[in-house]
């Protein structure tokens, strides 16, 4: 009986224990369970992981050439506006030989040069004949019979430029056969240059004469006939030369008043200038006197202040001065013994042999 009690016992105890280590185990696998769940929630509540948006691709367009970069322009100070010169006036034209012409116009106050341009078309293309700083030019090789237009501008600088002037009023002549004529003017020393070897020393192309006679002064030229009926005067207008040297005064500085010689003298280039205004006149001065013919005739100490003013008129006149006696004079201003004749004032051959060479010379650079 005991041991069945004992028995029981022992069987309620291991009965007992199985449930105690089977409820153990039940904690023990819930509670670990119940961590997993947590683990599992834990994880789970983690904010779900954003699905990446794949952007698109840019469309690949084909890349465009850069333009060059343009550095930018400098900028430029704007120039100062150039006032063209006023027209050249006063445009003539002097008929110097066939085939050449010689154009003349008035000095233009701010002209340093001058071109002279030429066509055979008052219309046509102008050709350039050249630049000069005199107030002249010499148009050569041109065509006989041919028409020819002329006009001249004033300018600042020897090249084209901005402030060049505007052509002058064209002016035109016909080309023909022509040699031009020198007219040497005036008293008994004048007479002397058409004789010896004056001319031939001239060395020029040109006709060449004398309208002159002894005693002649700025009265008688044009007062006394004497060339064939005609006065100096008359003469020389007739001839229409080409250019004239008038040499006067020597008959009559001794005693008359330079400004009353000097009066006379401009009404004559005054008559010839309005009857052949195409003749280019050279006013002569007067010539020393020896020493001895000063103290016979005291007037000749006006020779030099007639000079004077007679290039003062020539200025005024718009015609040449020439003073081409220093060639003539000694140390003292009187006339060489070896040019003098015996009178003290005409001259010998030799001296008209250099006037002729010196005036030569001159002529020439009035053409050129």
């Amino acid at each position: 009986m005991y041991q069945n009690k004992k028995r029981r016992s022992t069987r309620f105890s291991i009965i007992l224990a199985v449930l105690l280590l089977a409820v153990g185990i039940g904690e023990l696998t819930e509670a670990k369970a119940g961590q997993g769940a947590e683990d599992v929630v834990s994880d789970s509540v983690l904010e779900p992981e954003e699905t990446p948006v794949t952007e698109p691709a840019p469309s690949l367009e084909p890349e465009e050439t850069p333009e060059p970069t343009m550095e930018p322009e400098p900028t430029k100070t704007p120039k100062p506006h150039v006032a063209s010169l006023k027209k050249v006036s006063g445009v003539k034209l002097v008929r110097y030989s066939s085939h050449a012409v010689k154009v003349t116009w008035k000095k233009h106050k701010k002209a340093k040069y001058y071109r002279v341009y030429y066509s055979k078309k008052k219309a046509g293309k102008y050709h350039l004949a050249g630049v000069t700083k005199a107030q002249h030019f010499l148009v050569k090789k041109l065509k006989s019979k041919k028409t020819y237009y002329f006009y001249v501008q004033a300018c600042k600088k020897k090249k084209a430029s901005a402030s060049d002037s505007s052509p002058s009023k064209k002016v035109h002549m016909k080309m023909k056969s022509y040699q031009r004529k020198i007219i040497f003017a005036g008293d008994s020393i004048c007479q002397g240059v058409g004789y010896g070897q004056a001319f031939p020393a001239m060395h020029s192309s040109a006709r060449k004469k004398t309208v002159a006679y002894k005693g002649l002064n700025t009265i008688t030229f044009h007062t006394k006939r004497i060339f064939n009926g005609r006065t100096g005067l008359q003469k020389l207008i007739s001839e229409k030369p080409y250019r004239a040297y008038m040499m006067l005064g020597m008959n009559e500085v001794h005693y008359r008043p330079v400004n009353q010689i000097i009066l006379e003298y401009r009404d004559l280039i005054q008559s010839i200038q309005q009857a052949s205004p195409d003749t280019d006149l050279v006013l002569c001065a007067i010539s020393p006197v020896t020493r001895a013919e000063r103290a016979r005739h005291p007037g000749m100490k006006q020779i030099p202040a007639f000079n004077k003013q007679l290039k003062k008129l020539a200025g005024k006149l718009g015609v040449k001065y020439l003073d081409y006696t220093a060639f003539l004079k000694d140390s003292a201003g009187y006339l060489k013994a070896e040019y003098a004749s015996g009178d003290g004032y005409h001259w010998k051959s030799p001296a008209y042999t250099e006037f002729g060479a010196v005036v030569g010379k001159y002529d020439k650079s009035l053409d050129i």
